[in-house]
């Protein structure tokens, strides 16, 4: 439920820029024209920031930069003089693009989250969101939106302000261009990442407790030799083991049950943690999709691919 209420205030972040848009650049641009666009952009923005505030507790950057930039919209159309306020009435939607620019390149140079983190937040599983891949995408993304609100904002400030170039062609390139690609890159990037391995099924371990009881056989003392953890896996279905790897002193033990304060824990059905581990399924794709979970040190899941070789079958 709280998922669909964070696309929806998602989708309704947009409605004061849009109202401001419309009413500001709707024929001949005046002054009277942008102070109502102004004020009505304004008291939306302001209702969409309580709501965000209400029923999620927690406010995106473009709301933050919706509604600043109609605050300041408002009092310098009703405070500056003429002169002044002239020059907001002819640029007003290059000013918001210039905005919209700035928030999304500027954050992350001063080490916050990137503009997108909000955002992807809201549409993936709470358990990716430390992972690299996740931070690399959403960092690729958030430049790519710098790109799209530069060229939006060229494009309104060169057409001096008519439709066509600065609601039109900006919409095109946000609904065109921007929405699809933020849906695509993700799994493009994902897909890149994983190389798949050949594997000769029949030297692979047959259950998913075979595979676990024999990686202290794979361990790599070198890698693990300053790691010390303890990893859960928890992993159901038929088959399945509730099991614990013990790494300490450069070496590697397995025991059955649980672990009091685990580094790390995966949980999965124990058919796709074979697949994953036979290299048939790419786990950074299955974990954004949320079939399987972890939870603890991120760094110590990264790691396991160099602290452990791929088991064989006991002959």
């Amino acid at each position: 439920m709280k998922s669909k209420v964070k696309m929806v205030l998602f989708i309704t972040s947009f409605v004061p820029v849009i109202a401001f848009k419309v009413i500001a650049r709707v024929g001949e641009a005046t002054a009277a024209q942008a102070k109502v666009a102004a004020v009505l952009g304004l008291i939306l923005a302001v209702v969409q920031f309580i709501l965000s505030k209400k029923l999620i507790n927690h406010t995106t950057y473009l709301e933050k930069a919706f509604l600043g930039f109609l605050g300041i919209a408002t009092a310098w159309m009703f405070l500056a003089p003429p002169p002044i306020a002239s020059i907001f009435v002819a640029n007003s939607t290059a000013l918001l693009y210039c905005v919209l620019f700035l928030t999304t390149l500027i954050p992350q140079l001063f080490g916050y989250d990137p503009f997108t983190y909000a955002i992807a937040k809201q549409m993936t599983p709470e358990h990716v969101w430390n992972t690299p891949q996740f931070r690399v995408i959403n960092l690729h993304l958030t430049y790519f939106w710098s790109c799209l609100f530069f060229i939006a904002f060229l494009s309104s400030w060169l057409g001096h302000g008519k439709p066509l170039y600065s609601i039109i062609l900006p919409l095109i390139l946000v609904l065109g261009i921007g929405l699809p690609v933020v849906r695509a890159y993700p799994k493009h990037y994902l897909k890149k990442e994983f190389v798949a391995q050949s594997i000769d099924p029949s030297s692979f371990p047959d259950t998913a407790r075979e595979l676990i009881m024999r990686m202290p056989m794979g361990f790599d003392p070198i890698a693990g030799r300053d790691i010390e953890a303890e990893i859960q896996f928890d992993l159901s279905g038929e088959d399945g083991v509730k099991g614990v790897l013990s790494i300490s002193k450069g070496k590697c033990t397995f025991r059955d049950g649980e672990s009091f304060s685990p580094a790390l824990t995966i949980l999965s059905p124990a058919d796709l943690w074979l697949k994953i581990a036979r290299r048939e399924i790419n786990p950074a794709q299955a974990l954004m999709d949320g079939l399987y979970e972890v939870k603890g040190d991120m760094n110590l899941l990264i790691k396991m691919k160099d602290l452990f070789r791929l088991p064989t079958k006991i002959e």
